[in-house]
C-alpha cells in the first residue's frame, strides 16, 4: 500500500512538473511567430456574436466565442521574456467599452498592453493552441480538433463493435447526439474535456483487458482537466471513462461481488478528485510564490460566485433553474414543441422497455452504482448552481455520462448477468 501511494505521489508532481513545464515553454514561443494568425482569429470572431446560435431558438447550439477571445488574448499576450511569470498571471488586453472579440481584434493590431489578469485557471490548453498559432488560425484549429474527437470516437466505437458492447455503444451514441456533440469542435472551451474524455475511455478499456489498475489514469486525467478546463463539463472526464470501465470489468466484478465494483467507483473518483483539486491548489500556491502576492482573496471571492452565494432568496429558485436549463439543452428537447414531445415519447418508451421486459433476477446493488455516477451531473449543478444557471447552453453536455448510465441500467435489466461484460 505504502509503494501504491508513493507511486501515485510521485506521478502527481511529475505530472505536475511536466504540463507547467510545457506551458512556459509555449510562452516562450515569440509574439511575433503567432501574430498573423491571432489576427485572422480575431477578425474572424469579430464576424460572429459574442454568443450566437448555430441553429435558430436552439440554445444548446450557442457557440461561446467570448471565452474564445480571452484564451486567444491570454496566449498573444504572454511575455516570451518573462515566461514563468505571464504564465501565472494569464493577462490579457480588456477595455469595458468592447466586448472580448474587439479588445482582442485591437489587442494585436495595436499591440496594446495587457491590462487584465486571469490567473485563477491554468489556460493550460496554450501548450497545444499557442504552438498551432504559429501554423494555423482558429477556423483552422476547429477543423483539427473536429477532425480528432471524429477520430478517437470512431477507435472508441470499434473497440465497443470487438467487444459485442452494443448497449455501451448504442448509450455513447445516444450520448453524443443529445448533447449535441457535432457544436463541440466550434469552440475551443468545449473540446478540450472531450478530448480527454475519448483518450481516457480508450485508456481504460486497454488497461481493463490486461487487468492493470486504472487508478493512475483517473489520477492523470483530474489534474489533465483541471489544468486545461475552463469549467465546462469536467464531470465528464470522470463519470464517462468509469461508466466505460465498470462494464469493462463487470465479469470480473460478478465474481468477486459487488463491494468490488463499489471500491472500484470509489478510487477513480477519489484519484481523480485528487488530481483536479490539486491542479487548481498548485496553480494559486505556485501563482502566489512567482507573483510574491496573496491571490487566495480573489479566488475565494470567484468561488463564492461560481457556488452562487449572495444570491438571497432566488437561491430555491436559481437552483431548480440550473437544473431544468441543463435538461432543456438536451437533444431534441431544444427543438421546439416537436422536439419535447419526441423527446418524452424517447423518455416513455426507454421506461416501458426496461419494466415490462426486465428480467427477474437483477443486479440491483450495480445498477445503485450506475446511478449514482449518472446523477453526478445534477449534482454538479446544484452544487455549482450559479454557474450552471448561467452558462447551461454548454454545462448540459455533463448530461452524456446519465445517458450512458441509463443504457447500461436498461442493459442490467435485459440481458443475463453470464453476458454482461463480455471481455470477447
Amino acid at each position: 500500500m505504502k509503494k501504491q501511494i508513493a507511486k501515485y505521489i510521485l506521478t502527481f508532481f511529475c505530472i505536475y512538473f511536466l504540463l507547467a513545464g510545457l506551458l512556459v515553454m509555449a510562452a516562450m514561443i515569440p509574439k511575433v511567430y503567432i501574430k498573423k494568425n491571432v489576427e485572422e482569429s480575431a477578425v474572424y470572431l469579430c464576424e460572429g456574436e459574442l454568443f450566437g446560435e448555430a441553429v435558430r431558438n436552439a440554445d444548446g447550439s450557442i457557440i461561446d466565442r467570448y471565452a474564445d477571445s480571452i484564451l486567444l488574448g491570454i496566449a498573444y499576450s504572454y511575455d516570451s521574456n518573462s515566461p514563468l511569470c505571464s504564465v501565472m498571471e494569464s493577462k490579457y488586453y480588456h477595455r469595458d467599452a468592447f466586448n472580448e472579440n474587439e479588445n482582442l481584434l485591437k489587442a494585436v493590431t495595436d499591440d496594446c498592453i495587457p491590462n487584465q489578469q486571469y490567473l485563477r485557471y491554468w489556460h493550460g490548453s496554450n501548450i497545444f493552441v499557442r504552438p498551432l498559432l504559429t501554423v494555423f488560425n482558429l477556423k483552422q484549429i476547429y477543423t483539427l480538433n473536429g477532425i480528432i474527437i471524429g477520430l478517437l470516437g470512431i477507435v472508441v466505437s470499434i473497440l465497443l463493435i470487438r467487444k459485442r458492447a452494443f448497449f455501451l455503444l448504442t448509450g455513447f451514441i445516444i450520448g453524443l447526439i443529445m448533447t449535441s456533440s457535432w457544436f463541440v469542435p466550434l469552440s475551443l472551451e468545449y473540446t478540450w474535456t472531450y478530448l480527454i474524455m475519448m483518450v481516457m475511455i480508450i485508456a481504460v478499456m486497454v488497461i481493463a483487458d490486461n487487468n492493470k489498475d486504472a487508478g493512475l489514469v483517473f489520477l492523470i486525467g483530474g489534474m489533465v482537466t483541471g489544468f486545461m478546463d475552463f469549467l465546462t463539463t469536467e464531470t465528464i472526464t470522470l463519470t464517462v471513462p468509469l461508466l466505460f470501465l465498470l462494464w469493462s470489468v463487470y465479469g470480473r466484478i460478478k465474481k468477486s461481488g459487488c463491494g468490488l465494483s463499489f471500491n472500484l467507483a470509489v478510487k477513480a473518483a477519489i484519484t481523480w478528485g485528487i488530481g483536479y483539486a490539486g491542479m487548481w491548489i498548485l496553480k494559486w500556491i505556485t501563482a502566489s510564490v512567482v507573483l510574491a502576492e496573496n491571490v487566495m482573496p480573489y479566488i475565494s471571492e470567484h468561488i463564492e460566485e461560481r457556488i452562487g452565494f449572495g444570491v438571497g432568496a432566488g437561491a430555491g429558485r436559481l437552483i431548480i433553474g440550473a437544473v431544468t436549463r441543463n435538461i432543456s439543452c438536451l437533444f431534441p428537447f431544444d427543438y421546439g414543441s416537436f422536439g419535447i414531445f419526441m423527446g418524452v415519447v424517447f423518455l416513455i418508451l426507454i421506461f416501458y422497455i426496461g419494466y415490462v421486459y426486465r428480467k427477474k433476477q437483477v443486479d440491483k446493488k450495480f445498477i445503485l452504482i450506475l446511478g449514482c455516477i449518472g446523477i453526478i451531473p445534477y449534482i454538479r449543478y446544484i452544487v455549482l448552481h450559479n454557474h450552471s444557471y448561467l452558462h447551461y447552453f454548454f454545462t448540459y453536455r455533463a448530461q452524456i455520462a446519465t445517458i450512458i448510465a441509463v443504457a447500461l441500467i436498461l442493459e442490467q435489466l435485459l440481458k443475463k448477468h453470464a453476458s454482461i461484460g463480455n471481455l470477447g
